[in-house]
């Protein structure tokens, strides 16, 4: 009785070290939480929530693939004039993110991210007050929790917001309804979800700058919160994530590429809802798609949902196109997770350019992006709240000279300079983007 009690306490043992172990492989998943009961699913999730896998899955080749990822160098152009598009990832709310709690939430960064010709993020939440839902995989919020994350009075708001994502459909169609409303009474332009069949086509189109943008989005999962009789329509639904091809279809976003090609769109955006939670690195499989749809015309894929961030690309397409991919940018703004690498996100500031070639062709294409890494700084609860979004690199350089921000405790400090660490440890890709 003693040895097999030594037994079950070593394998206990054995298995408890491989799920902390940070160096340790990912498993195939589509990482859709809504579609998976087993234990050891939930027991594997929980011990990714606890310790970041940091490496690709075998065979992939992945981590040379995002080291050597670089832009492409590129023939000067006549009379050149430049944009910038600011991207974030997910605007998630819930609890205490509302407009008594956000007072400071934008006193780092708002100005320099809302500086952009173009700024934009996903708001993933709807917001519905007539039902509230603060569940912990499920909600829906009233305005004044979605009021404080679009924007600053002092500093600017997002130009546009993406609104495909897992938690779209939370409220079904009386959600996706009143957060379309919303939008619309405040300005506020939108893209991933519709009220009626006619509206999944009429995806906006930016001019900044004599230079055309279109937005697309979609998202991967819906949570499995089935879409109400007749309402399919309402979350512009691609299953990026799925494990098998023939359960992956595209053609939404094909159609979509060729509308807006065809509607005059010099770059095309697309907001993908997509990948595997807490994992640096994205599986092969969306790598793969990601390429397809690149090739396919989108220039740039601005991807969020692992809750982490995630490695970018440089892509250069069959047909000579310039793209960028990033994969994730993880969460600007997160209510419910704590570890401090899943409230590391980035701001990513993309140059765009147009000009002439030498053949006195207009020629349109990206020219570089800079990736500004950031925390989001949870201070108190309820009433007390104060929450920031920190600035990583700058903030961690000015505490290294003695400069601690008076909003920050020693702690806070600490987590700030390991997420530096963290950062320039794992994501840092000199080669390819500059950083700041």
């Amino acid at each position: 009785m003693a040895i097999l009690i030594y037994i079950l306490a070593a394998a206990v043992l054995i298995l408890v070290l491989y799920l902390l172990n940070p160096k340790r492989r990912p498993l195939p998943t589509e990482s859709d939480y809504s579609h998976h009961t087993s234990p050891w699913w939930e027991l594997y999730y929980a011990s990714k929530y606890l310790r970041t896998i940091k490496v690709a899955e075998k065979g992939s080749n992945l981590e040379v693939h995002f080291r050597n990822t670089h832009l492409p160098a590129s023939q000067e152009l006549g009379s050149p004039k430049e944009i910038t598009i600011h991207a974030v990832g997910d605007l998630m709310t819930r609890r205490d993110l509302n407009t008594a709690t956000c007072t400071h939430l934008w006193d780092a960064v708002g100005r320099e991210l809302f500086s952009a010709d173009m700024v934009i993020g996903n708001m993933e939440f709807p917001v519905n007050p007539d039902w509230i839902i603060k569940k912990l995989l499920r909600y829906s919020v009233t305005p004044e929790y979605a009021e404080p994350l679009l924007g600053d009075a002092r500093f600017g708001r997002f130009d546009c917001v993406t609104t495909a994502n897992n938690h779209t459909n939370d409220s079904l169609s009386g959600g996706i309804v009143s957060t379309c409303d919303f939008l619309d009474s405040i300005h506020m332009p939108y893209s991933g979800c519709s009220r009626t069949p006619d509206e999944v086509d009429d995806f906006p189109i930016f001019e900044k700058g004599g230079i055309k943008i279109a937005v697309l989005a979609y998202s991967f999962s819906n949570n499995n919160v089935p879409f109400e009789k007749g309402f399919s329509h309402g979350l512009n639904l691609v299953r990026f994530n799925a494990l098998n091809d023939r359960d992956y279809d595209p053609s939404l976003i094909r159609h979509h590429i060729k509308l807006a090609r065809e509607r005059g769109a010099d770059i095309i955006l697309s907001s993908h809802h997509w990948g595997i939670e807490f994992e640096y690195y994205p599986p092969s499989r969306i790598v793969k798609r990601a390429h397809e749809l690149l090739d396919a015309g989108i220039d740039i894929i601005v991807g969020h949902h692992p809750h982490i961030l995630n490695l970018a690309e440089w892509y250069q397409t069959r047909d000579g196109r310039n793209t960028l991919c990033l994969y994730s940018l993880g969460n600007l703004v997160s209510f419910g997770l704590i570890r401090p690498a899943q409230k590391m996100a980035l701001i990513a500031e993309i140059t765009a350019e147009t000009g002439l070639d030498t053949n006195g062709k207009k020629i349109t294409r990206l020219k570089n992006a800079t990736l500004i890494p950031t925390y989001f700084l949870m201070k108190g609860r309820g009433k007390k709240a104060d929450h920031r979004i920190v600035p990583i690199l700058s903030t961690a350089r000015e505490i290294r000279n003695g400069n601690r921000p008076a909003y920050m405790n020693g702690w806070d400090a600490t987590i700030v300079k390991s997420l530096d660490k963290e950062f320039r440890t794992y994501l840092w890709q000199e080669q390819a983007f500059t950083y700041r």
